[in-house]
């Protein structure tokens, strides 16, 4: 491996580096636009599901200068929504305008995977790595999206070029400036800060000749880290009264990743609902409950650290078993998704990248030789592989998808390209003994990347329940079924798929179709969402036939398997009203329950609030006020709240509320006139 320590400043050198520079800036963002411009055919585009969905959400309230989750400190690192809601506020609520952004943030991460490439292996090695990077398809997927990813990446490395030529040229002002851009990087996500650990460790140990030097650069760097950290932690003291660093959820992904039922990437609390905010409730729910009593967000995090702690030391092997196959997920060559199958979207929306050959199963084996070669050069190669032995280390512990990975990748690709030199040099200057050794690693290098675990599937299948089920929110149910269809072509057994294509054919009316296939989801599921939504969709159908003791039956059988089905209280409360007056007071109880298991269900609030005012308790007028906060385009709702107004003697609110249900009825429409008249005798007091 070549070393380049006379190179000081990139920029003003040979001009062959700053042409490679620009060409490959210039040919990446090329790519990535063409990417974007074939991936807007995807429905989910402009309709953000899960965690994009969240930070469209947090990015909405930035804008309206709201604080989102209102009196909590964060739960997740805000740097990533925070520049998504200024691309908001300066373009508008557009969703393209972002990727682009993230696009040309991606371009030029490659040209500094080039320029740290060029100044440590030299040039070829440099732009070796670079074109790979360009042209590496899981790039352009996640600089797609509306995702952390791109961000931490770009600052990641821009962190790790200052950090290096910091080192090279012992500059204070570089020590600084990476220190400031890894706190910023924390922002985005905080487990960057165990590498600054290390990193301030090794700045220490570098200059051992003058200790006094190496200490002030190691503290000064730590300390311009902690510059951007410090205004989000006293922002959490302040706004939330808990001490929180950045954000909240650190016990809450360790524990996903270290319990009994975890297999390593799935990212969902145990017993919690799969929907973001359901299992956001849910696991607060559980810590609560477990604790007796109402907890802050850090001592959530605190109780599901604790569990993850006796859950390690008391089943000391399964543990470690677990945490191998967590290694093993971390080096495959296969795409582990936590929002939807990654292959399957970027291919079936985004052509350009069949044509982009090269994957992770060539790069990991590589990258696995550039890391053992690196330890001939440890200490000057120390950002390099610390880098990504520490950070890899920081998401095994908790848990593995593609996207936790890909902050390492650009760093892989240098050392995969750096590996290829080496071998190159043995064979040219006939070394013979080196180049065979290496090439013996790589054998089972590339086995053991390349052979897939039994765990991991190709989920494309999943990939239709997802455009399925955007169809049939959208009330396209005939697009909806034709989705939920083609993936069963490609797993006939899938539960789920049968559960949602039976919802479909229910919501069109077909109802013995739809029985059909809801009986093959319960059939073909014995716990979890497919089942009980089977179930639920099941008791609706019998409900609607008159046959309620069937309908019951499911909705107590889905509850004592889980009793925190919030769709099985709410059902199981619907039959109990119409069982007489008598279990009014159980089906409240039910709807509750609903409701505290699932804030958002908006149906369960106004049912509760119905109820409630029913039997004259007001508390049911704040529930239907949830309600139509939660839908506020319902006009029946907002209808109904004005009549309990009118009761209570609130005539003023009573005139607002019609006024919103007026303002959303066209005016052709006969209700209109309804709402008109309505409107008319509130104002004269009738």
């Amino acid at each position: 491996m070549n070393d380049n320590l006379k190179d000081s400043s990139f920029f003003y050198k040979e001009w062959k580096d700053r042409i490679l520079f620009l060409s490959i800036v210039a040919g990446a963002f090329i790519l990535r636009l063409i990417y974007i411009y074939q991936y807007r055919d995807n429905p989910i585009f402009d309709k953000p599901i899960m965690d994009p969905l969240y930070h469209a959400q947090w990015a909405r309230a930035f804008v309206e200068g709201k604080s989102f989750m209102e009196g909590m400190p964060f739960f997740r690192a805000p740097l990533y929504p925070w520049f998504l809601g200024t691309c908001f506020s300066l373009f508008g609520e557009d969703y393209l305008i972002p990727r682009i952004i993230q696009g040309a943030m991606g371009a030029l991460s490659c040209g500094l995977v080039f320029v740290i490439g060029r100044r440590l292996f030299g040039r070829i090695v440099g732009a070796a790595a670079g074109i790979v990077a360009a042209t590496y398809w899981l790039f352009l997927y996640f600089e797609g999206e509306l995702l952390i990813v791109p961000l931490i990446v770009f600052l990641d490395l821009l962190f790790l070029w200052l950090l290096i030529r910091a080192q090279d040229n012992r500059s204070l002002p570089l020590y600084l400036t990476s220190g400031f851009i890894m706190g910023l990087s924390a922002l985005a996500r905080p487990n960057i800060l165990l590498f600054g650990l290390a990193v301030c460790l090794w700045i220490l140990l570098s200059d051992r000749t003058h200790w006094k030097r190496s200490f002030v650069r190691a503290f000064l760097f730590g300390l311009l880290c902690l510059v951007p950290i410090l205004p989000v932690t006293i922002r959490n003291y302040v706004e939330g009264d808990d001490m929180v660093l950045i954000s909240s959820q650190g016990g809450v992904n360790f524990y996903i990743g270290n319990n009994p039922e975890s297999d390593g990437t799935r990212a969902v609390v145990p017993g919690t609902p799969p929907d973001w905010w359901g299992g956001y409730f849910g696991a607060i729910a559980q810590a609560e409950e477990a604790e007796g009593k109402k907890l802050k967000p850090s001592e959530v995090s605190e109780h599901f650290f604790e569990r993850s702690f006796d859950y390690i030391t008391g089943e000391p092997g399964a543990w470690l078993d677990l945490t191998a196959r967590k290694v093993r997920y971390f080096w495959t060559n296969a795409e582990i998704a936590n929002n939807q199958p990654i292959r399957f979207f970027a291919e079936q929306f985004a052509p350009v990248v069949k044509i982009l050959p090269i994957g992770f199963g060539l790069i990991g084996p590589l990258a696995l030789l550039g890391l053992l070669l690196c330890f001939r050069r440890s200490w000057r190669l120390f950002p390099l592989w610390g880098f990504v032995l520490i950070y890899s280390a920081s998401v095994i512990l908790f848990f593995v998808c593609t996207r936790y990975r890909i902050p390492v990748t650009p760093i892989l690709i240098l050392l995969a390209c750096a590996a290829v030199q080496s071998l190159a040099q043995a064979v040219r200057e006939k070394r013979w003994i080196p180049a065979g050794l290496g090439i013996i690693f790589l054998v089972p290098a590339f086995w053991w990347v390349n052979d897939r675990p039994e765990k991991i599937i190709d989920p494309a299948f999943q990939g239709y329940v997802i455009l399925g089920d955007i169809e049939q929110r959208a009330g396209n149910l005939d697009e909806a079924i034709k989705f939920f269809r083609a993936g069963l072509k490609l797993k006939s057994d899938y539960a789920p798929l049968h559960r949602q294509l039976g919802w479909a054919l229910l919501q069109k009316g077909d109802v013995g179709a739809a029985e059909r296939e809801l009986k093959l989801a319960f059939k073909g599921s014995h716990a979890g969402e497919a089942y009980e939504l089977a179930a639920v969709g099941l008791a609706t159908i019998y409900a609607g036939r008159g046959e309620t003791q069937e309908a019951e039956k499911l909705y107590r059988n889905v509850l004592e398997i889980n009793p925190r089905s919030a769709e099985s209280h709410f059902g199981l409360s619907r039959l109990l009203v119409q069982g007489g007056t008598e279990k009014v007071d159980e089906a409240i109880l039910h709807l509750r329950e609903a409701v505290k298991i699932n804030p958002l269900f908006a149906e369960a609030h106004f049912f509760l609030g119905q109820l409630l005012c029913s039997q004259k308790n007001e508390v049911g007028i704040a529930r239907i006020e949830e309600a139509v906060r939660l839908q506020p385009r319902n006009v029946s709702w907002w209808v109904f709240l004005a009549t309990i107004y009118r009761e209570v003697g609130r005539r003023p609110d009573a005139i607002r509320a019609i006024e919103t249900a007026r303002s959303m009825v066209p005016p052709n429409d006969p209700s209109r006139g309804v709402l008109d008249a309505r409107l008319q005798k509130l104002r004269e007091g009738r």
